[in-house]
């Protein structure tokens, strides 16, 4: 590690302990370590500069989730579509109600196999018909399938986008006791422990209260751990 990488680290660390999460992603950016200054420019609250580092970092789930916050579906759906990721595209573009781009990205992810990707087509296109004002019963029917395999899920990857496009389908829908069963089942599989501080953050907004929920220690990752495992020195 040569000399200005430790004293930019060095400055960047101090920077976040004091606040400064804009000072501390300027660092990180002069390091080239895009992780972490998405990290810290989202800390920082510009979403606007988040978003475009994890873009450019090659993190569209990060990306399309800051930009969904500064309501543009729009570039949300488009982060996942320059990775020729269609379904995740058309969930961004349902989410914000935009129903007929929507339906055409998924007549187009037709080949997506027969693993968990085709049980979040059917719910993509479930809640898409229900959007467009069809019947709840196709919709509903899914969540139980969801909850089985949940628990199954060995990539975290996979358990979360199953989990967060679940609990958003039961949101719609307003079917909150199917989005607790779904944090549930999440934190009954392998490593459900990290589904903990969303839980509880959904629980607070939806149901009002988290008092009832599993108690377990809060998992968040540190600045430096970030840029340690996504990007080393």
């Amino acid at each position: 590690m040569s000399r200005r990488t430790r004293l930019l680290l060095k400055a960047a660390r101090c920077y976040a302990e004091a606040q400064a999460h804009t000072e501390a992603a300027r660092c990180y950016d002069l390091l080239g370590w895009q992780w972490s200054a998405a990290d810290a420019y989202q800390r920082a609250g510009d979403l606007e500069h988040a978003a475009r580092t994890y873009r450019q970092a090659g993190h569209p789930e990060q990306a399309a989730r800051c930009y969904r916050l500064l309501g543009r579906p729009e570039l949300a759906a488009r982060c996942w579509q320059e990775r020729g990721r269609r379904l995740e595209a058309a969930w961004e573009l349902l989410l914000a109600g935009d129903i007929t781009p929507a339906r055409r990205l998924l007549a187009a992810a037709d080949t997506v196999g027969k693993g968990p990707q085709q049980l979040r087509l059917e719910l993509a296109r479930a809640l898409a018909d229900r959007l467009g004002g069809g019947p709840p019963g196709p919709l509903l029917d899914l969540f139980p399938r969801v909850e089985a395999r949940l628990p199954a899920l060995a990539s975290r990857t996979e358990r979360r986008l199953m989990l967060d496009w679940g609990v958003e389908a039961a949101d719609r829908v307003e079917r909150f006791d199917w989005g607790a069963r779904l944090f549930r089942a999440a934190y009954d599989g392998q490593g459900g422990g990290d589904v903990l501080n969303r839980w509880r953050e959904w629980a607070g907004e939806r149901l009002g209260s988290a008092a009832w929920l599993p108690s377990g220690p809060t998992v968040e990752a540190g600045v430096a751990a970030d840029a340690g495992r996504a990007e080393g020195p």
